[in-house]
């Protein structure tokens, strides 16, 4: 009678490079076919454009105040079939709430069904981020390959991370760029000349007014999208007090791109305060307790850029192990950046499972 030995096959290792929405539906995609992952980010937290901003202000009575704002994508919707069942899974599992935010002078009728996480924005990559190794606060410099095939990662903050069997690149184009060269240069040229707009957002905190909106689209000025912030779902707000958080506009963003963050945070509040009503006391004007700002270098795909690339939803090159996701491949957006993860993924799952069984001894299967 013959007996078999069991077969130790080490699972393979996956290194992402960003933890932003693609990063993270990669991860979770990865994992659920059994690979191990590690995702670097260079950020104190998940979330990447879906990111949290945690800060404190001072109230009238000189008590100190923590804050949180929803900074980066605040609200999204779910169009396709696949992102709609994630949502809903979300949904049913308390990750996310469904809302419809009441939009002054709204420009599509999308923003009337939108979902929001819970219980913050970055939340959500944090959830499909569990279970994953996580090195935040390293900035990764370079991708090593050595001639095994074996990737290695260089960061700031730490010696040489890895061996890693594959590994992949979710960043915006112009710092994937950088990773990609030498490794996959047609890639890399692609990349390079992918342009994506900024957008500057001002997070303020003021006395509460009489403004009846959650959100308001300005057709004129500096501002492309206002959000009383603390009028989403499940976010905690102080009595007497309003929490704002306004985007600009890409070409007003692009304009003021390297001013300094006095004037730009000088420019936005008075581009806010514009809209605002007084606080009704004697027609007082607002009173500002809290005011600052942050520089989305790469918001989202320029408009005459987000239908250069025909390569499909994600890039995969089986030959060096090496992945490129990101919701700039397929239009923008957090749909588009869950799409991109997440078929990735797939590709990556599938391509694994056929290299395995490919090197499978003919013995093992009896």
């Amino acid at each position: 009678m013959n007996s078999t030995k069991p077969i130790s096959v080490a699972p393979i290792h996956v290194a992402i490079v960003g933890a932003g929405l693609s990063g993270a539906a990669c991860a979770a995609g990865l994992r659920g076919a059994g690979v191990l992952v590690t995702s670097f980010d260079k950020s104190r937290d998940v979330g990447g454009r879906m990111a949290t901003q945690r800060s404190r202000w001072v109230d009238r009575m000189g008590a100190e105040c923590p804050v949180s704002f929803d900074h980066g994508a605040q609200c999204f919707t779910a169009a396709r079939p696949r992102f709609q069942a994630v949502m809903a899974r979300a949904v049913a599992a308390g990750h996310a709430l469904r809302w419809q935010p009441l939009v002054h002078a709204a420009r599509s009728s999308e923003i009337e069904r939108c979902y929001v996480a819970q219980p913050s924005t970055s939340a959500l990559c944090g959830h499909l981020l569990a279970g994953t190794s996580l090195r935040l606060n390293s900035t990764v410099r370079r991708l090593l390959r050595n001639g095994d095939g074996a990737w290695f990662v260089a960061t700031d903050d730490a010696p040489l991370a890895g061996p890693f069997d594959h590994v992949v690149v979710a960043l915006p184009p112009a710092q994937a760029a950088v990773l990609l060269a030498g490794h996959q240069d047609a890639w890399a040229a692609s990349t390079a000349a992918r342009r994506m707009d900024p957008c500057m957002t001002l997070m303020a905190v003021t006395d509460d007014v009489d403004w009846p909106w959650d959100a308001a689209e300005p057709d004129r000025g500096p501002l492309a999208w206002v959000l009383r912030n603390d009028r989403l779902p499940g976010r905690a707000a102080k009595a007497g007090y309003a929490l704002w958080t306004a985007h600009a506009t890409a070409e007003w963003s692009a304009e003021h791109l390297e001013a300094s963050p006095e004037d730009v945070k000088d420019a936005l509040q008075a581009a806010l305060r514009a809209l605002l009503p007084s606080t009704g006391y004697a027609h007082e004007p607002v009173q500002w307790h809290h005011a600052e700002t942050h520089r989305w270098r790469y918001a989202g795909p320029s408009l005459e850029c987000e239908n250069a690339f025909d390569g499909g939803e994600a890039w995969w090159d089986e030959s060096l192990g090496l992945g490129v996701c990101g919701d700039w491949l397929c239009g923008g957006g957090v749909e588009a950046a869950w799409h991109s993860g997440d078929e990735l993924a797939d590709v990556m799952a599938a391509s694994i499972e056929c290299a395995e069984n490919a090197t499978e001894p003919e013995w093992a299967l009896s």
